[in-house]
């Protein structure tokens, strides 16, 4: 049986299994905080995945390189491990070097899985394009990233405006984060971005 299981694995069947896997639809993101809104991890990947489309098109006007396709790819896998994990509140996550490190190392271990049903080098291209988002290092991971706490503002925002003041701290703490990121690529379109968000929620 265990050959069988094998050997069905790149089978389309397979592929269509994993289509049919919505679970990043179902896990609720700010799990500690009162919403009028509930985001979902895929709500938030697909967001994601938009800011970073509309980030790299600004980011080629100004001549910088970047492989957008990769970075919505990217976007949108960034997340998966979720599935498994949940959305881990930001305090016990970043607690101490060593937790952040363990959970981390337990993602490593199980992202495969989150691609479990794709053919082999499908499922390898997710996992690396997961990997290098968490490293942080190329320009891809970096907008991607830039395009995660812009989601999250957008989402603060929403919240606000609605009259919830428990996201009223987060917005202006992640927006002064943005302010204060000097890396080149994000200086030369960050004005343009960030233009309409000087005003206070």
């Amino acid at each position: 049986m265990v050959f069988f299981d094998s050997f069905m694995y790149d089978r389309p069947m397979d592929i269509l299994r994993h289509i049919k896997n919505r679970s990043l639809a179902h896990i609720v993101r700010y799990s500690a905080h009162p919403q009028h809104f509930g985001e979902s991890v895929a709500e938030h990947s697909f967001y994601t995945a938009y800011i970073t489309a509309i980030l790299c098109r600004l980011l080629k006007e100004e001549e910088v390189e970047i492989n957008t396709e990769k970075a919505i790819s990217m976007a949108l896998v960034h997340d998966a491990e979720e599935m498994f994990s949940g959305d881990i509140l930001g305090p016990f996550k970043h607690y101490s070097e060593e937790v952040t490190s363990a959970i981390r190392k337990v993602n490593l271990e199980i992202i495969q899985d989150a691609f479990e049903g794709l053919p082999e080098s499908l499922s390898n291209h997710f996992i690396a394009l997961w990997t290098e988002e968490g490293e942080g290092e190329s320009i891809e991971a970096q907008v991607v990233k830039k395009a995660d706490r812009l989601s999250l503002i957008a989402k603060c925002a929403e919240e606000v405006h609605a009259g919830n003041e428990f996201f009223k701290e987060m917005y202006e703490n992640q927006l002064a984060l943005l302010n204060r990121d000097d890396k080149p690529w994000w200086n030369k379109i960050k004005a343009k971005v960030l233009s309409s968000m000087k005003e206070d929620v």
